[in-house]
C-alpha cells in the first residue's frame, strides 16, 4: 500500500475560513495542468514552492502566476537568441489565458444567472422545492434564432415527419417553396417537388447531386402489387399510372429539383433511418426494399454509421451552397419511430430504432457543430420526451395535436414574433 500523502483539496469558503494554504502538491497539480513540461513549468515550480504557504485560494494562486509573467516577461524575451525562449514563453502566456477563461466558464456551467434559459440546466423536476418545472411543460431549446417570416421562401424533405411540416406550413400562409406537384400525392403537396419520401442521408446527397447533374440517377420503374402503380424505386411513394408517364417527368423532376434549390432561404431536413438499400451497380440509394423481386437482387441492405451520415450531409450542403450560397439549413431528426428493420435477424426493431435515432442525432450534432447556418431543431426531444401522449392509435405516427405542438416549438424558435401562429 503507498504511504504517499492524500492531496487535500479544500473547498473555496473552507480554505478561508480555516485561513490555511493551499497544499504544495496541488499548486504543483495546477502548474503542471496549465504549462507544458519544459523551463517555464520548472521555473515556476521552483518559483512557487517557496511561496506556498502565501495562497489561500485558488485565484490568488492565479493572480500570482499572472504577476510572474507580467514581471519577467520582458526580461525574458530580450535577454535570449532570437528563436530560443520567445515563442515558449508566448505559448505557455497563452496556456495561462486559455486556463483562466475555461476554469471561469466551468464554475458557471450550473449556474442558473448566467444561462439565457436557467430551466435548461437541470431535468424538469415538478417536485423541486425552489424551481418547479414539469417535463410536458418544457420546450426544449435555449434562445430563439428568428431565421424566417410568412414570406421567407421556406423547402422542405425528409421523411413523413417532413410532410407535417409542409402541411402546417401551406395550410398558414407561408411562403413554402413547391415547384412540381400532383393530386395522385394528395391535395396538398408534401414536399416541395416530387422527390417523395427520403428516409436517409445518402438520399438527401443523391437528390442534390441529381439535381444539379453531378449524378444521373438509374432509369428503374417496377410495379406495386399494393397500389397497382407504377414508381422509381428512387423516389418513395411517388406513383405513376404506367412507364410512359415515369419516364415522361423524369427531366421535368430533375428541373423542379433544381428550383427548389436556387430559390430557397431556408431549407428543413428531416432525418428518419440510418439504414437504406443500396444499388449495387452504382450505389444510388433506395430509402426502402424494392417492390420488385427482380429488382431486390439488384439491392442490398446497408446500415450506416455516423461519419457516413455526417460525411453525406456536408456532400448535401456543399452541392446547395455551391449554386446557392446563403441558403441556411434547419435539421431535425423524425420522432416517428422505423415502420420495420432489416436487421431483425439479431436485432428487434425497438432496438433497431433506438440505434437508429441515436446515430441520426450524433450525426445532426456534428453537422451543426461543423457549418456556420446550420441548425438543430427538438422536434424528435420535444414528441419523445415532453409530450405526455403524442402518438396517433397506430402508437408510431404523431397525433394532430403533437404537430401543433412541434409548430409551436418551431415558431417560438425560428419564426418572427408577430408572425407566428401558435401562441404560449
Amino acid at each position: 500500500m503507498s504511504n504517499k500523502k492524500s492531496i487535500i483539496i479544500r473547498r473555496e469558503f473552507t480554505d478561508r475560513l480555516n485561513n490555511e494554504p493551499l497544499d504544495i502538491e496541488f499548486i504543483t497539480l495546477v502548474i503542471e495542468a496549465i504549462f507544458d513540461p519544459g523551463i517555464i513549468q520548472n521555473i515556476l515550480k521552483d518559483e512557487l514552492r517557496n511561496k506556498s504557504d502565501t495562497f489561500r485560494s485558488l485565484e490568488a494562486l492565479i493572480v500570482a502566476l499572472r504577476n510572474f509573467f507580467a514581471t519577467n516577461v520582458n526580461k525574458m524575451l530580450t535577454s535570449v537568441e532570437f528563436g530560443g525562449l520567445d515563442g515558449e514563453v508566448i505559448q505557455q502566456l497563452k496556456n495561462l489565458a486559455i486556463f483562466e477563461y475555461e476554469y471561469k466558464e466551468d464554475l458557471r456551467r450550473y449556474d442558473r444567472a448566467s444561462k439565457p434559459n436557467p430551466n435548461a440546466i437541470f431535468w424538469p423536476d415538478p417536485d423541486h422545492k425552489l424551481y418547479p418545472q414539469s417535463i410536458t411543460e418544457t420546450l426544449p431549446f435555449i434562445e430563439p434564432t428568428k431565421l424566417l417570416t410568412k414570406s421567407t421562401s421556406v423547402g422542405s424533405a425528409g421523411s413523413c415527419f417532413a410532410s407535417e411540416i409542409a402541411l402546417y406550413f401551406q395550410k398558414h400562409g407561408y411562403n413554402y417553396v413547391v415547384k412540381e406537384s400532383s393530386y395522385d400525392d394528395g391535395e396538398v403537396p408534401r414536399s416541395s417537388a416530387r422527390w417523395g419520401i427520403i428516409f436517409n442521408t445518402p438520399s438527401l446527397k443523391q437528390l442534390a447531386e441529381k439535381a444539379f447533374g453531378l449524378r444521373k440517377m438509374p432509369n428503374l420503374a417496377e410495379f406495386n402489387d399494393a397500389n397497382g402503380c407504377w414508381q422509381d424505386p428512387f423516389r418513395e411513394n411517388i406513383i405513376f399510372s404506367s412507364v410512359e408517364d415515369l419516364e415522361r417527368n423524369r427531366e421535368h423532376h430533375l428541373e423542379a429539383c433544381r428550383d427548389v434549390f436556387l430559390n430557397t432561404k431556408i431549407f428543413i431536413i428531416t432525418l428518419g433511418l440510418n439504414e437504406c438499400w443500396e444499388y449495387l451497380p452504382d450505389g444510388a440509394v433506395a430509402s426502402r426494399f424494392p417492390k420488385s423481386r427482380l429488382h431486390a437482387a439488384l439491392f442490398r441492405h446497408k446500415t450506416l454509421t455516423v461519419s457516413e451520415n455526417v460525411h453525406n450531409l456536408q456532400t448535401f450542403l456543399n452541392i446547395l451552397r455551391s449554386h446557392n450560397p446563403d441558403i441556411q439549413i434547419v435539421v431535425s431528426v423524425s420522432p416517428i419511430p422505423c415502420l420495420a428493420t432489416g436487421r431483425a435477424s439479431d436485432t428487434h426493431v425497438i432496438t433497431a430504432n433506438e440505434h437508429s435515432k441515436a446515430t441520426l442525432r450524433v450525426a445532426a450534432e456534428e453537422f451543426v457543430n461543423n457549418n456556420s447556418g446550420i441548425h438543430y431543431f427538438p422536434g424528435y426531444e420535444l414528441v419523445t420526451r415532453c409530450i405526455k401522449n403524442p402518438w396517433d392509435q397506430d402508437q408510431r405516427h404523431v397525433s394532430s395535436s403533437t404537430v401543433a405542438k412541434v409548430m409551436q416549438l418551431f415558431e417560438t424558435m425560428f419564426v418572427s414574433d408577430d408572425e407566428c401562429i401558435i401562441k404560449f
